[in-house]
């Protein structure tokens, strides 16, 4: 068995609920009433926290290293069409 698999062998349907959630979760895109009942789910439960620090390390790694910015000239042209579309902005 996988090390994966082990480490969610306990998991019942709380704990599936808050790994479909946790995307979610972690981009603070989650009502309050969501957000705690995910953030009791994780005290509690071992494996989910394991998982929620593996993500959110994940996260950090992919803003810090993966962030490119658009060169000044094509920031300019999409500013020039977003214009027209939306003059008043």
């Amino acid at each position: 068995m996988s090390e994966r698999s082990d480490a969610n062998a306990d998991c019942g349907n709380e704990c599936t609920e808050a790994l479909r959630q946790l995307g979610a979760y972690l981009d603070g895109e989650l009502p309050g009433t969501d957000v705690e009942v995910i953030r009791r789910h994780l005290t509690a439960c071992y494996p989910c926290t394991e998982r929620a620090t593996f993500e959110e390390q994940l996260r950090a790694i992919v803003r810090r290293d993966c962030s490119d910015h658009a060169p000044p000239s094509l920031m300019l042209r999409i500013e020039s069409a977003l214009e027209v579309y939306w003059p008043q902005r």
